[in-house]
């Protein structure tokens, strides 16, 4: 599903982004030699349930309830009283030839049907194939010899396995399955000659049984969150249609869809957890009131979720609001940051905007994630427009929540205190830096400031302008030592090493004590 998916380009401006000056953010390469630095946070489009945020709050205590209507915003999980029969899964497209290796039992030919009539038997442990021939299907055995010429595009031929306890490995597919059968279709027969696919046809507890979207060695709480998420995100899909164009199948068997391992995921290291999770939340879906969600989710969010509207476009969506992220920053998590450094030469090669060689970014806009929708690309012969999404496509970037030249980064101690905080101090308008012994981040709605002797602890507000016009920490104040706390009067107050800010609301003043 998820990284596959990001396919389209914002050319302009979301409701609710927000420009950043570039000289804030990108400095001025002189050369195609000089470097572009970027730093990111996140895998992935940002858009829903982040997988290794789920592994953060799952080691944290949530349970799969709460970590689901938390990304997905005003949900219920419930069980869908009508799930789909069978779910199409589309293997293999665009070959002339497929492979079939029968393992553990035989895997039978059939056609009229997965019950129809047997047409040949291949014995365990052999490989024989499926080739394209013209119109038909040509059936070679083990020995190269050609044991039929059958059926067409409008008659498909189904490879059986799962009621004669077997399994079958496709390799041109990677993978081996042992639930469902496979359906063999023909298709794009222009001039005689035809593409062939292959369609997996599977209960929908069967085809969760081989999703490899997760370590399955991960916490319990985690793995029910995923099997809860790829279900609604496989019967919305199923709902739609299960005869898609180019895969004549609900879902893909790839990171466009879902990743479907079939028997490697199952049997696999610790199969038998992820098995357990699958089991025991069956036909459990979330659901934004009657209907089940497309529940989009992606590898980690970087801290931050984002709004439908500002990945894709389209009209906003109430359960696809941007939320933060207190899970993903677990250690665990390869991509919670991350440092990336280009030469001008290479980002100008790589855009191909003819513009010249890039020496700067301006105009950048960011969703309420921090991820960039758009900006401008300065060239030394003119300027380009791009979305954050190409530039992220372009130059191989795990996510487009990526600040250019600036590291804006929130990590260690003072991360722990703004995902404590919910992220409410906002997107970072600085870089964490060494003052008075300590050290400090500024946010757009706060500073957070972490002294050894003092502790961790968020100022905003008529208190931080009254706290930076004493000095700050370097002043005769020294560290907060609380964070900002409303009175029962209304009055805003914050505890110092040596002293006390108290401010009225509505500009009424503060005073130091």
């Amino acid at each position: 599903m998820r990284r596959a998916l990001i396919i389209a380009s914002l050319l302009a401006l979301s409701a609710g982004a927000l420009a950043v000056p570039a000289s804030a953010e990108s400095a001025t390469p002189r050369g195609p030699n000089d470097e572009f630095r970027w730093f990111g946070g996140g895998w992935g489009h940002g858009l829903g349930l982040s997988q290794w945020g789920t592994y953060g709050l799952a080691k944290d205590g949530w349970g799969p309830a709460r970590i689901l209507t938390h990304y997905y915003s005003s949900t219920r999980v419930a069980r869908e009283p009508s799930p789909p029969q069978n779910l199409r899964i589309g293997l293999v497209q665009g070959r002339d030839s497929v492979r079939l290796e029968a393992e553990a039992g035989p895997v039978e030919i059939r056609i009229g049907g997965p019950s129809g009539n047997v047409i040949a038997t291949i014995a365990a442990g052999e490989t024989w194939r499926v080739v394209v021939d013209g119109a038909d299907y040509k059936i070679v055995d083990a020995n190269g010899d050609t044991v039929d010429r059958l059926g067409g595009p409008n008659q498909p031929i189904f490879a059986v396995f799962e009621e004669l306890g077997s399994r079958v490995r496709v390799p041109e597919a990677a993978h081996r399955y042992n639930r469902g059968w496979i359906e063999f279709g023909l298709y794009d027969c222009g001039g005689n000659d035809c593409e062939e696919r292959l369609v997996l046809v599977v209960d929908p507890q069967g085809y969760l049984y081989g999703l490899a979207e997760v370590p399955s060695s991960w916490p319990k709480s985690a793995l029910k969150v995923q099997a809860i998420a790829a279900r609604s995100y496989a019967f919305s899909k199923a709902e739609n249609s299960q005869h898609r164009s180019g895969c004549d199948c609900a879902l893909y068997a790839s990171s466009f869809d879902q990743v479907y391992a079939g028997w490697d995921k199952e049997g696999g290291i610790d199969g038998d957890r992820w098995v357990s999770a699958v089991n025991q939340t069956e036909d459990k879906v979330v659901k934004d009131g009657g209907s089940t969600i497309q529940a989009f989710y992606m590898s980690s969010s970087g801290g931050y979720t984002e709004n439908n509207e500002n990945v894709w476009g389209g009209t906003p969506i109430g359960y696809l609001r941007g939320v933060c992220d207190p899970g993903d920053y677990t250690t665990a998590n390869p991509n919670a940051t991350w440092q990336v450094t280009t030469t001008a030469g290479e980002v100008t090669s790589e855009l191909d905007l003819g513009i010249g060689t890039v020496i700067r970014f301006a105009n950048i806009a960011r969703g309420v994630s921090g991820r960039i929708l758009s900006t401008t690309v300065v060239g030394e012969s003119g300027q380009a427009q791009v979305s954050g999404n190409t530039l992220q496509s372009a130059l191989g970037l795990n996510d487009d929540r990526v600040w250019i030249n600036a590291n804006r980064l929130v990590t260690g101690e003072i991360r722990e205190k703004y995902d404590e905080l919910g992220c409410s101090p906002g997107l970072a308008t600085s870089r964490r830096v060494s003052v008075a012994g300590g050290v400090r981040q500024a946010f757009e709605d706060g500073t957070i400031y972490s002294s050894g002797s003092a502790g961790i602890h968020e100022v905003h507000g008529p208190v931080l302008q009254r706290y930076l016009q004493e000095g700050g920490p370097a002043g005769a104040l020294g560290f907060p030592t609380t964070d900002v706390q409303k009175l029962k009067n209304g009055n805003l107050r914050s505890v110092f090493e040596h002293g006390v800010i108290t401010c009225q609301p509505a500009g009424g003043g503060c005073t130091v004590g």
